[in-house]
C-alpha cells in the first residue's frame, strides 16, 4: 500500500512540474509576441452587432495573399460564395448578396465579369449552393426575412413561404438565371440559415440549418432550431427537378 500511495505522489509531482513548465512557456510566448508588436485577431468578427455590408469589418489579411482584381458587383455582397467549373469551359462565382444572388465570370481571374443576376426581394440571401445534373446546372438559394417585425411594409411577413424558404434557380444560362422552385418549410417559419448539399446514392439531398426564433415554444411543439432534410426530386415531374421534405 505504501508503494501504491508513493507512486502516486511521485506521479502527481510530475504532473505538476509538467502543468508548472508549459504554463511558463505560454506565458514566454506571449511575452515575446506582445514585445514584438504582435496581436493575435479573430479573423472572424462575431459579436452581435456585426454587419455583413461594413467594408470596415472585412479587411483582415495576410501577406502572402495579394489581391488580383475587384468587382463591385450590381449591390453589396453577403456572405457565402460557390466557385464552380461549368460544362461551357468556364468559372464562375456564385454570391449570395442582400436580395440579389451573383453570377461573375471568374475564368480570367485578373478580368471578373458580372454575367448575370437572380433578385430576390425583401429577403437575405445568405448562402448559396451549385451542382449540375445531367447537364444542367443549379444553384440552391437560402432565403431569410430580414425584417421579422415587418416594420418595413415593403419586407414580407413569416407567413409568406417565398420569403422564408429554400429555393433552386436553373443557371445553365448565366445571363439569365431562372426560377424552379421553393420549399418552405412550416416548422422553422424565420426561414433558414444555412444549407448543404449531399448526394446519397445517386440522390441530391439537402441538409438545411434552422435559426432559432424569440416566439419559438417547445412546449407547444415548435421545432426551434436544428436540422432539416429534403430531398432534390430529378425524376417524376417531367423537365423540373423538386425539392420535397
Amino acid at each position: 500500500m505504501d508503494t501504491q500511495r508513493v507512486a502516486l505522489a511521485v506521479g502527481l509531482a510530475a504532473c505538476v512540474l509538467v502543468a508548472g513548465a508549459a504554463s511558463f512557456m505560454l506565458i514566454r510566448d506571449s511575452s515575446e509576441l506582445e514585445s514584438e508588436g504582435t496581436t493575435m485577431l479573430d479573423p472572424l468578427l462575431q459579436d452581435e452587432e456585426h454587419d455583413h455590408r461594413n467594408a470596415s469589418y472585412h479587411i483582415l489579411y495576410t501577406e502572402n495573399v495579394q489581391p488580383v482584381s475587384y468587382n463591385e458587383l450590381t449591390d453589396t455582397g453577403n456572405a457565402e460564395i460557390q466557385v464552380a467549373d461549368s460544362p461551357d469551359g468556364k468559372t464562375y462565382a456564385y454570391i449570395a448578396g442582400w436580395t440579389e444572388m451573383h453570377i461573375v465570370d471568374v475564368t480570367d481571374p485578373s478580368n471578373t465579369t458580372v454575367t448575370g443576376v437572380y433578385y430576390d426581394p425583401n429577403t437575405q440571401v445568405f448562402d448559396v449552393k451549385y451542382l449540375e445534373y445531367n447537364g444542367r446546372e443549379y444553384v440552391i438559394l437560402q432565403n431569410q426575412i430580414i425584417d421579422p417585425g415587418a416594420a418595413d411594409p415593403n419586407v414580407g411577413n413569416w407567413e409568406d413561404p417565398v420569403q422564408v424558404s429554400v429555393t433552386l434557380v436553373d443557371v445553365t444560362d448565366k445571363s439569365n438565371p431562372s426560377f424552379v422552385d421553393f420549399w418552405y418549410d412550416a416548422d422553422h417559419p424565420s426561414g433558414p440559415h444555412n444549407l448543404y448539399t449531399h448526394m446519397i446514392d445517386n440522390e441530391w439531398y439537402i441538409f438545411v440549418a434552422n435559426p432559432d426564433y424569440e416566439s419559438c415554444d417547445v412546449g407547444q411543439g415548435d421545432a426551434c432550431g436544428g436540422i432539416t432534410i429534403a430531398h432534390l426530386n430529378f425524376a417524376g415531374f417531367g423537365d423540373l427537378p423538386r425539392i420535397v421534405k
